[in-house]
């Protein structure tokens, strides 16, 4: 009998050690693939209207242009609109309601006129293509946006904008 107690507590221990019972809470998130997908975890606080002007000029490999920035945005809550022909832009700012208009910084002297003239007094987020005229172009118009960021870079810029335009409707 006592050659077996030991024999008998070793193997409950290494059956034990093999095979888990129970996994407490958040261990299974530790698991190679179990754990949540934080592409899909955003979600924006503030939800908007976004219109992008992505000229067929543009760089392809530019974010403005990359269908993964714009699935970002759609994923996260906003409604996003993708133009590619400017007199297009110009009709969709004076028909319907827009938040945020995304545009390259070269375009800021054309699209002003077009803000200003609009109902809904959208917000311009220009973004910087790497160009010696948009280096001069970006600081007057603090352009935090650059074509090569990545889609959260984005995310968080629209929701910092949005935020704001929520603020200053409240305080109206």
């Amino acid at each position: 009998m006592s050659r077996m107690a030991p024999l008998v507590v070793g193997l409950a221990v290494s059956i034990s050690a093999i095979q888990p019972v129970a996994q407490a809470c958040g261990d299974k998130f530790l698991m190679v693939g179990r754990g949540a997908k934080f592409q899909r975890a955003y979600a924006s606080v503030y939800p908007g209207k976004l219109l992008i002007y992505a000229k067929p000029s543009s760089d392809p490999k530019a974010a403005i242009r990359d269908p993964q920035v714009h699935k970002a945005l759609r994923q996260a809550g906003h409604t996003v609109s993708i133009i590619e022909d400017w007199g297009l832009l110009e009709q969709a700012v004076k028909t319907g309601p827009v938040d945020i208009i995304l545009v390259d910084a070269a375009e800021a002297s054309r699209l002003q006129p077009v803000v200003a003239a609009s109902i809904a007094h959208p917000d311009a987020m220009y973004v910087a293509f790497p160009s010696k005229q948009s280096a001069a172009a970006d600081k007057s118009l603090n352009v935090r946006l650059k074509s090569s960021d990545r889609a959260m870079k984005y995310l968080d810029e629209v929701e910092n904008v949005m935020k704001s335009r929520s603020k200053h409707t409240k305080a109206n």
